[in-house]
């Protein structure tokens, strides 16, 4: 059977009409995720990790003095790889890279910690995310998914109305994963003192499903 074929139980091939719906659903943010950490290099693998090791615990431990909890603030990534010449003939040293990630719930202060963070060392600022606790972030999603399956229906009978056929059953609904928008590569921090970084004052949640009516 190909794909989007589908057969009744007496073997007859359905007609089908295959719609995709969209829902969204928003709020104000109550969370904030940032990946910050540090990028050494260094010769040889020891003094590349021992370099990014004395950065890292002076980020860390301004972290906890900020009174971020230990739960908090976990290792993202870490990595330890060789840095060749441009054209890569030569190896030249070896960059070892630990990005952590940092939660939050006080918004206001995403700025101050980054501040904070890039001066105790971190030098790599990846990302920061505002987004939801999970109890929030559940009730988006029900919600986004209901008004995904409404607008899909909607379409759905409007198709219909036009061919002049009539829906009489769902032979499959797909929620599919809606792309995220893209986001910043790691790059150096070049970062001044006193950046303000200011939470939206909405984050909307996207669900798509993509549903196939049977009709006749």
């Amino acid at each position: 059977m190909r794909e989007n074929e589908f057969y009744s139980a007496q073997g007859k091939q359905l007609r089908t009409i295959v719609v995709t719906g969209l829902g969204r659903a928003s709020a104000k943010p109550d969370k904030a995720e940032l990946r910050l950490g540090v990028s050494t290099q260094a010769a040889t693998a020891t003094e590349a990790l021992t370099k990014n090791a004395e950065s890292m615990n002076r980020v860390i431990e301004t972290l906890k003095i900020m009174g971020i909890l230990e739960k908090d603030i976990e290792t993202s990534r870490f990595t330890l790889r060789p840095k060749y010449e441009p054209r890569r003939e030569k190896l030249v040293g070896l960059e070892a890279v630990h990005i952590l990630r940092v939660t939050t719930t006080n918004l206001d202060r995403v700025g101050e910690i980054i501040d904070k963070t890039v001066e105790a060392g971190a030098n790599r600022i990846d990302v920061a995310i505002f987004t939801f606790k999970k109890e929030k972030l559940n009730e988006l999603k029900k919600l986004a998914r209901q008004r995904a399956v409404m607008d899909a229906k909607d379409k759905a009978e409007t198709i219909a109305n036009a061919l002049g056929v009539k829906i009489v059953g769902i032979a499959s609904a797909v929620e599919d994963v809606y792309p995220r928008a893209p986001r910043p590569g790691p790059e150096e921090a070049a970062l001044v003192a006193s950046m303000r970084v200011m939470p939206p004052t909405e984050v909307e949640i996207r669900v798509i499903v993509r549903v196939t009516f049977i009709i006749e």
